[in-house]
């Protein structure tokens, strides 16, 4: 049967696979890099702040399960957004958080290329490096627009194939290690100071950016009400865990020595030698294809819903960006343009101006949920208790220290990606008004 028409997507993600959206969507290339800056910062204690700015992180994380429960559509913020504050804030956060998905994918080509140069230095030089984008983008196309199963299932392989190494090094690792020797009674004798936590306390932070993958395919999934609330905070304290696990065993095994490589890839390289080094350089590359993947299924589907909304106005009031594609009933318009336009900005070297903007933008759009949370559970007929009501405003206490953290340089970007936002949400319904 033909979807075209109606606009109707299948629901082909189950409880593993919105687990497996939130996981991809947080552990990317992040976590390749931040040890070696956690453990400079905190020393000892960095393994612990993952577990206490983790815990706080999970008060914006069930804000976003809670606003899943009470809207089901395709689309996430965007749908909050406009039930919350109208069309005019439903189109400026579609339009931020689709610039800084999509500059994620674009910086992430260029990370995956950066780890898999180590194996093949041609894919980091000249024309290999560009038919390497070319190559990436078509893929992560093909297999998006060929059905959701399609893509879920390649999330799956790459799933185990990034956390049977990561489960090896911690394993294999803790097993090594004589703990007869070391105690951490030093670490509360010397906690760091207010301002270095901080600072600490901003990277942890940044790494739970990309948790809300799963709630712009509420309408793709079963049973969303119970399904992507349960995935976000079982997921998410998981990874909480993963991150404390992980950290823990480079502060005991590498310490606070500046590595020549990439911290995870060093570490691997102590426990393993020179194997387990290339085994962690190519989890690198699964990783943040991985991320990718994830961040393309979901970040497709903003657009799919601002056209269905009328916020993307189409031509002759068609929603050109909402077509479903008629066999694999999936978003190809959108599929193929978000490919293209990430495709393009990798290719260019364009996204690095944008990156400056979007992890605040990210954060701002998670202020704006978080409000959109408070305000709807006002409107409730039925009783919120205590607890329910305590935790938007810490979540958006949360949200409000991160965006303060941010650079004057990131501020000047947002407003003028805003400003550019506003411009074309006038001149797109003005012709359609005309139209």
């Amino acid at each position: 049967m033909s979807n075209s028409n109606k606009g109707l997507l299948s629901k082909g993600i189950g409880g593993v696979g919105a687990a497996l959206l939130v996981l991809n969507g947080l552990i990317g290339a992040g976590i390749f890099a931040l040890p070696a800056k956690m453990a400079a910062e905190l020393g000892a204690f960095s393994p612990y702040i993952f577990l206490i700015f983790g815990a706080l992180m999970l008060a914006v994380v069930w804000c976003f399960g809670q606003l899943a429960v009470l809207y089901q559509e395709t689309g996430g913020p965007v749908i909050y957004a406009r039930k919350g504050f109208g069309d005019a804030a439903a189109f400026q956060t579609g339009f931020i958080y689709y610039l800084a998905r999509a500059t994620a994918i674009a910086a992430n080509m260029h990370v995956l290329l950066l780890y898999a140069g180590y194996v093949w230095p041609e894919l980091n030089a000249g024309i290999g490096k560009s038919l390497a984008i070319i190559a990436l983008t078509a893929t992560l196309i093909f297999v998006n627009i060929v059905g959701l199963k399609a893509a879920m299932r390649a999330l799956d392989t790459i799933s185990v194939l990034k956390l049977l190494p990561f489960a090896a090094l911690i394993g294999i690792g803790y097993w090594q290690l004589d703990f007869s020797l070391e105690s951490d009674s030093s670490m509360s004798n010397t906690l760091p100071a207010f301002d270095t936590i901080s600072a600490g306390a901003l990277l942890t932070l940044y790494a739970f950016i990309g948790f809300e993958t799963v709630v712009v395919t509420s309408g793709e999934t079963n049973s969303p009400k119970k399904t992507i609330p349960r995935a976000l905070m079982l997921t998410v304290s998981g990874i909480a865990l993963f991150y404390f696990c992980v950290q823990w065993l480079y502060w005991h095994t590498v310490g606070a020595a500046k590595p020549d490589s990439a911290p995870l890839i060093a570490l691997a390289d102590m426990i393993f030698g020179e194997t387990g080094a290339l085994i962690m350089t190519l989890t690198a590359v699964v990783s943040v294809a991985g991320n990718l993947l994830a961040n393309m299924i979901s970040t497709s589907r903003l657009t799919f819903s601002m056209a269905h909304q009328s916020l993307i106005p189409g031509k002759l009031g068609k929603p050109w960006l909402g077509k479903v594609h008629g066999t694999f009933a999936t978003p190809y318009i959108s599929i193929l343009v978000l490919g293209i336009f990430a495709g393009m900005m990798a290719l260019s070297g364009s996204f690095v101006w944008l990156a400056i903007a979007s992890v605040l933008a990210r954060l701002v759009v998670y202020a704006m949920c978080v409000l959109v949370l408070i305000k709807a559970q006002n409107q409730l007929t039925l009783p919120v208790n205590l607890i329910k009501r305590v935790l938007p405003f810490l979540a958006l206490a949360v949200c409000a220290w991160s965006v303060t953290q941010s650079s004057t340089h990131a501020w000047l970007f947002l407003v003028g990606e805003l400003v550019i936002g506003a411009v074309l949400y006038v001149v797109l319904h003005n012709n359609a008004s005309k139209g």
